[in-house]
């Protein structure tokens, strides 16, 4: 991992001049932000505070599932009470679940996808009343493997941590000193009970994030990484994951007749 060690004095300083900045840029000061209680979303709550911004913590969980750690991160930053809305999406998202159904045959990955754009929905909805900007929780290792639900999770105004990949933000919540069950706690989406990063990619984020990094940022071939010592199938795994995902880091194609 010696590969991912950056000074992490220095990264908060600039994210938090990043993010003064296009708040000033904007002319906005309210940060709406949903926060799941994992990792990503906890240190961009961290930052946001760290840098003066009004922050919204909006947690939208799906039945009053897993609020918990939401709250526990929200108590740990001190909000206002009137800083913290709690919106449950179940029924809406139930909802069309059940609409839906009468056409096409929805399964957990469909549900999943309108849980996480309805999320996006109701954080619009307050940046605009409110005056503000959607905060983006997104990391470099989401991107790369593609991680994402298109104009879901993806969704937002400002990404202040997607240049850091997943061990990097890891790294970054333990300078900040967030609490250590967020550190040990494993990554999921939570979209559904038991689902976890790991075992729906195949491999850990400490397993990928030199990879991803030596191939997609130092562009490193395959056959140069392997010979770097990692495993060759974990490399095959890593990279056809990369590959499999590039649609969702493109833009839609588009026709033009003007130039």
């Amino acid at each position: 991992m010696d590969l991912l060690k950056l000074n992490y004095k220095e990264i908060t300083s600039k994210i938090v001049l990043f993010l003064k900045e296009e708040f000033k840029k904007r002319k906005k000061t309210k940060a709406i932000l949903g926060i799941s209680g994992g990792l990503d979303s906890s240190v961009v709550a961290f930052l946001c505070k760290k840098a003066k911004l009004d922050l919204f913590a909006l947690i939208l969980p799906y039945r009053k599932q897993n609020i918990d750690d939401s709250l526990k991160i929200a108590r740990f930053l001190n909000l206002p009470k009137n800083r913290i809305i709690i919106y449950d999406i179940g029924p809406v998202v139930d909802s069309q679940v059940k609409d839906f159904s009468k056409w096409i045959k929805i399964d957990k990955i469909d549900k999943g996808n309108i849980m996480a754009r309805q999320r996006m929905i109701v954080q619009y909805a307050f940046a605009r009343r409110l005056n503000g900007l959607v905060i983006g929780t997104e990391d470099l290792s989401e991107y790369y493997l593609g991680y994402f639900t298109l104009h879901g999770d993806q969704a937002c105004d400002i990404s202040p941590i997607s240049g850091l990949f997943k061990t990097q933000v890891k790294e970054l919540a333990r300078y900040l000193k967030m609490p250590n069950w967020l550190l040990e706690k494993k990554p999921s989406p939570g979209l559904w009970e038991g689902q976890t990063a790991e075992n729906e990619l195949g491999f850990s984020y400490e397993e990928a994030d030199p990879i991803l990094y030596l191939h997609c940022l130092k562009k490193y071939s395959k056959e140069r990484i392997i010979k770097k010592g990692f495993n060759q199938k974990l490399v095959n795994k890593v990279l056809e994951r990369v590959r499999a995902t590039d649609y969702k880091r493109e833009s839609p194609p588009k026709i033009l007749f003007y130039k």
